[in-house]
């Protein structure tokens, strides 16, 4: 059974011939749990980064799906500071942009289409980022489209995931075009008040009875609360730039945005992320 196979003791091919002897619907489930659960793929990153650049073309998959293997390949191209493949990850991006425009505001984390638009806009400017900005003003027109057309009235609960990948996105952005910062951070402001008041449970009173802890100290702390503490330290960096004054005040405030911003899952990455970052704000001030 396909549940049954250890992937992280195989090559990105083996795993993808393992698929390809699977029926449709388990084919599909399975390529669907090595998108999302990255614990549940190949060890080495080589071999994730070529499993998912497979599956961004798998027929098993739905289209949504393949976007996020798209978007979990970069990621991974990202974090190993692989420059020469970020450059072409990211024109997947680029190529692929109406048409993760053009998909529906579902309901449902892996299928709505605002957690799908801020997730690839956040792999995009980081991998943009990492070769040089080339494409900084067209990712920061998308980005500054998508915020100020987002429709408050067709959004889910996750819009709370959401914000995290949004206000990440605007801090990149910032690096390039900090002109509008003041109205940035405002917007960043309002999204994540919103984002609180649409994750009530729609069924509280069945939370409240079933679900509920007795006691505060028997609650557990949801992963999504680190999350949008970091988003709340994010914002208050980005609305401390907008404060600033002079340049030299300016340029060390969008240091910190940048700090908490760019993609860090490893220092390499990190260091290699800020070095751009610094060349970015060094054009600007």
């Amino acid at each position: 059974m396909a549940k049954d196979t250890d992937f992280t003791v195989l090559t990105g091919r083996e795993t993808l011939a393992r698929l390809a002897d699977l029926p449709m619907r388990k084919r599909r489930d399975t390529a669907r749990r090595l998108i999302y659960k990255k614990h549940q793929r190949p060890a080495g990153l080589d071999e994730q980064i070529l499993l998912l650049d497979a599956l961004r073309s798998e027929p098993a998959l739905a289209e949504i799906d393949r976007f996020y293997a798209l978007i979990a390949g970069g990621h991974k191209v990202c974090e190993e500071v692989m420059v020469a493949e970020a450059e072409h990850w990211l024109d997947r991006f680029l190529e692929a942009e109406a048409q993760i425009r053009a998909m529906p505001i579902v309901f449902g984390l892996r299928k709505d289409r605002t957690h799908l638009v801020f997730s690839a806009l956040n792999v995009a400017l980081n991998l943009d980022l990492l070769t040089g900005s080339r494409h900084a003003e067209r990712l920061a027109a998308w980005f500054r489209e998508e915020v100020e057309g987002l429709q408050l009235r067709r959004m889910t609960p996750y819009l709370f995931n959401s914000s995290s990948n949004t206000v990440k996105c605007a801090g990149i952005v910032l690096l390039s075009d900090p002109d509008d910062i003041a109205r940035i951070a405002d917007l960043m402001r309002k999204l994540l008040s919103y984002g609180i008041e649409i994750n009530n449970p729609l069924h509280w009173w069945i939370f409240s009875r079933f679900k509920a802890p007795e006691r505060l100290e028997d609650v557990t702390e949801r992963a999504a609360f680190t999350s949008f503490r970091n988003s709340v330290h994010r914002l208050s960096a980005i609305e401390a730039a907008a404060a600033a004054t002079g340049p030299e005040d300016r340029r060390a405030a969008l240091h910190k945005v940048a700090e908490l911003c760019v993609a860090q899952a490893t220092p390499p990455q990190k260091a290699a992320l800020m070095a751009q970052a610094e060349t970015r704000l060094a054009v600007l001030v």
